[in-house]
């Protein structure tokens, strides 16, 4: 009787860490199976929470799926716990064999749940290291850390790729004075959301094949790309506005680029009452939200599933209001007070 062909469906996040871990999967696979591109569907990447586009997704996958897939994996995001278990069980009708790689603290429960198809894990406890999901990935597949596999012949182009992406995304490159990657892996990021959607994943492929020494070709345009973010960041850090938010200070600015490094230039500033430095920031970009905090007492991924749907890491978390309200106001009649135009919500 002849095989079954290995037809593989993904779905990860959009950012840095969700694309690099897509196709580090891909990479890993590849050297340990021998898995080619023939054995691939296209990758769902997606976004996360209730508002984002992951649980509609594997919801649409499950009820229109009719190709032959015999694995399934997802990377860097995880569904909700109702989508999980359609997932667990269309995957057991149809012979599918599937697992979660994840480093979000807001899902670890699903360790618990699906013990054999989960790998939600924070930080590396031999190690000490924040996870991203590419360094969960090498954990679980190769079994070390990617800084463990650095003078490693078979092993150290992809896992100095997978490091630089766990530096970026754990904020290692600037939270920890002994982080392997700290500008580049910034430069990294800011090079990968240079390019329009096509060219990320490309971009992603070619360093992944090549290795950290291809981002040599690209020094001019991170060296503009850097002078541009810093005068964007000090640009809105002037602009910030403060408040208080369950009795925690905050600053907060509004922001289409560079959110995370926005986010830890806010958090530094200085509440204008209290004169001390905010507890956590947040920045805004339509309705969604990013938080960001160098206070080691404050969980913002606490405060996220809380007030903003949302969820994520300690010091990093995001989400989206609620609804958003636009008032005008009549320059004829200047002593009516605003009125309300427009009445967006979640």
């Amino acid at each position: 009787m002849e095989n079954k062909k290995t037809l593989i469906k993904q779905f990860s996040h959009t950012d840095l860490d969700g694309v690099g871990s897509a196709l580090l999967l891909q990479a890993l696979l590849q050297e340990q199976k021998g898995y080619v591109a023939e054995n691939y569907l296209p990758v769902g990447y997606s976004e996360p929470g209730a508002d984002g586009t992951i649980d509609k997704h594997i919801l649409n996958f499950i009820q229109t799926n009719e190709e032959a897939v015999t694995e399934l994996y997802i990377t860097d995001i995880c569904p909700s716990d109702e989508v999980i278990a359609q997932l667990s069980a269309y995957c057991k009708d149809n012979e599918i064999t599937w697992h979660i790689f994840d480093h979000h603290v807001t899902s670890v429960h699903v360790n618990e749940i699906y013990p054999h198809n989960a790998s939600i894990i924070v930080s590396d406890e031999a190690t000490g290291l924040k996870h991203s999901a590419t360094s969960v990935l090498f954990k679980i597949l190769v079994g070390k850390m990617p800084t463990e596999l650095f003078e490693d012949e078979k092993w150290q182009r992809l896992a100095n790729v997978a490091d630089i992406i766990r530096c970026y995304d754990c904020w290692d490159w600037q939270l920890n004075p002994n982080a392997a990657y700290k500008e580049s892996a910034a430069e990294f990021n800011n090079l990968f959301y240079f390019y329009s959607w096509d060219k990320r994943i490309e971009l992603m492929g070619s360093v992944m094949s090549a290795g950290l020494p291809l981002l040599k070709d690209y020094a001019e345009i991170i060296a503009a790309l850097k002078e541009k973010e810093e005068d964007y960041v000090r640009r809105k850090t002037l602009k910030a506005q403060f408040g208080i938010l369950d009795g925690k200070t905050f600053a907060y600015s509004f922001g289409e680029q560079y959110t995370s490094v926005l986010g830890n230039a806010l958090a530094r500033l200085e509440h204008p009452e209290t004169k001390k430095e905010v507890d956590f920031s947040f920045v805004l970009n339509g309705k969604g939200v990013s938080l960001r905090t160098n206070n080691d007492d404050i969980d913002l991924s606490v405060l996220a599933a809380r007030y903003f749907n949302g969820g994520g890491h300690k010091r990093a978390s995001g989400g989206a209001f609620a609804e958003i309200q636009y008032f005008i106001s009549d320059s004829e009649n200047p002593e009516q007070a605003p009125t309300l135009f427009l009445d967006l919500k979640r």
